[in-house]
């Protein structure tokens, strides 16, 4: 490696380490460049740790270094090509060539000189093989060669629709219910007609052992070509980046909310389900979508949105509710109905959708409170404080009680003045329980903009 550029604090780098049968190449971060005295540079590793837990530092000779390698999205290798492999376990690239592709979307790398003669790869953990000479990356970023030329085109048909041929590689939106807005990666095994489509999983296996991959009939909607290869400038994400996640084997869409190790990885707000976990810096790409044939960037999405048809004035689609305001979140999970959540609206997704942030309600683990999607038409302000009622809860009277870390609709059935108590029935549970005074309240309904006795709505 010939590199003898003036380093500075910040630079993203690799550190070259000689290794049985070749080099290995080690992510790291300049701390601070060489001064007078001292010609090395001091940078702090991404992947090798000290101790259990802290970062390994050390000074390296200027010849040692050079810049992290342009990241390419979404490239397919093929027999022959030379590769770095990212090995997890002792957090570098090591050199090797392709000497099988499998169905699976994986690869087999054959690593010469070393006892290791070849083993499995995931196409995520692969990147083209450069050197770093006099300054510039060889091959260079325009002798790439081999990306995705072996892949099906895509045919444009009339309408507007896209005719994906047998064997073309796409991303499929999954509609299941824990993965929704989320986008897998599957192959076209057959076309049906009337825009239907039979796909093959390329990450997953059927459940009962067989190595059988899944098939999906789908939608011609729910379906993207692979974004096209690009080399990207993006070396460190900012907060606020529109970005595709690679996590639990799917692309996720979000939005960086923090950068963590300087640059390496980040913590990733999804959109469509509110988690927000940490991803390393190679498994985020900028986020495109595929809108009208086109791929365009989300800011260009927005322009492109067709004007939002007019509904019901208490279904309006325009954005009602702003960043950091306290609503309430109505549920229509199974068992729920009728409840309402104390939420704070964190985002204005577009066409009537928020992504809220509940107040008493937390994640699985119970470390962080749950973050998902709601409609416009499953919010509404926190009801107005009411003066404290003179008068008590009288038989069949309309009340919202306390109950489960929400609040939920009901109705009076029992009455108890001398121990200010009250029997609640819930027509959508068919339970009746007792509750105290200080855990009711008068049920009101927010209709058009107004807060109305709920009586008035009855049969609405």
């Amino acid at each position: 490696m010939t590199s003898d550029r003036f380093w500075r604090g910040g630079d993203h780098v690799e550190v070259e380490r000689a290794v049985s049968g070749g080099k290995a190449y080690f992510p790291a971060t300049v701390v601070s460049a060489p001064s007078i005295r001292k010609k090395h540079v001091w940078v702090e590793h991404e992947s090798l740790v000290v101790g259990g837990s802290v970062r390994m530092k050390e000074y390296v000779i200027p010849t040692h270094l050079r810049p992290s390698p342009p990241r390419e999205l979404n490239r397919w290798f093929k027999v022959g090509d030379e590769v770095d492999v990212f090995r997890e376990s002792e957090g570098c690239w090591v050199r090797g060539n392709v000497t099988t592709l499998l169905e699976d979307s994986r690869y087999i790398v054959e690593f010469k000189g070393e006892n290791r003669l070849q083993t499995e790869v995931d196409h995520f953990n692969l990147r083209l093989h450069r050197e770093w000479e006099d300054g510039v990356w060889v091959p260079s970023l325009l002798q790439q060669g081999n990306i995705l030329e072996s892949m099906p085109k895509l045919k444009m048909k009339s309408g507007r629709k896209y005719h994906y041929e047998k064997g073309a590689l796409v991303e499929v939106r999954s509609e299941e219910k824990a993965y929704k807005g989320s986008w897998y990666c599957a192959r076209i095994l057959s076309l049906l007609g009337d825009d239907k489509y039979v796909v093959e999983h390329l990450k997953f296996k059927k459940d009962d052992g067989e190595s059988i991959p899944l098939k999906d009939l789908v939608q011609g909607h729910n379906i993207r070509p692979v974004p096209p290869p690009e080399v990207s400038t993006v070396v460190c994400y900012e907060p606020g980046d529109e970005v595709d996640a690679w996590f639990n084997q799917r692309w996720w869409s979000g939005r960086v909310s923090k950068v963590l190790g300087r640059g390496s990885k980040y913590l990733v707000y999804f959109i469509s389900n509110g988690e927000e976990p940490v991803v390393l810096n190679f498994n985020l790409r900028p986020r495109k979508d595929w809108i009208n044939g086109q791929w365009v960037y989300p800011s260009k999405e927005e322009r492109c949105k067709p004007p939002l048809k007019k509904l019901k004035s208490c279904e309006r689609a325009e954005k009602m509710f702003n960043y950091g305001m306290m609503v309430e979140v109505r549920s229509d999970e199974r068992g729920y109905e009728g409840s309402w959540f104390s939420a704070k609206i964190i985002s204005y997704l577009g066409a009537n959708r928020y992504t809220v942030e509940y107040q008493t309600l937390k994640t699985e683990d119970e470390r962080e409170l749950l973050k998902e999607e709601a409609r416009g038409s499953d919010i509404r302000p926190i009801p107005p404080p009411l003066i404290q009622k003179e008068y008590r809860y009288e038989l069949d009277e309309d009340v919202d009680a306390w109950y489960n870390e929400g609040w939920w609709s009901g109705r009076v059935c029992m009455v108890n003045n001398n121990y200010m108590r009250y029997g609640v029935y819930f027509k959508t549970t068919n339970e009746r329980i007792e509750f105290g005074y200080n855990d009711l309240r008068p049920s009101l309904v927010w209709r058009n903009g107004k807060w109305s006795c709920a009586k008035e709505w009855e049969g609405v």
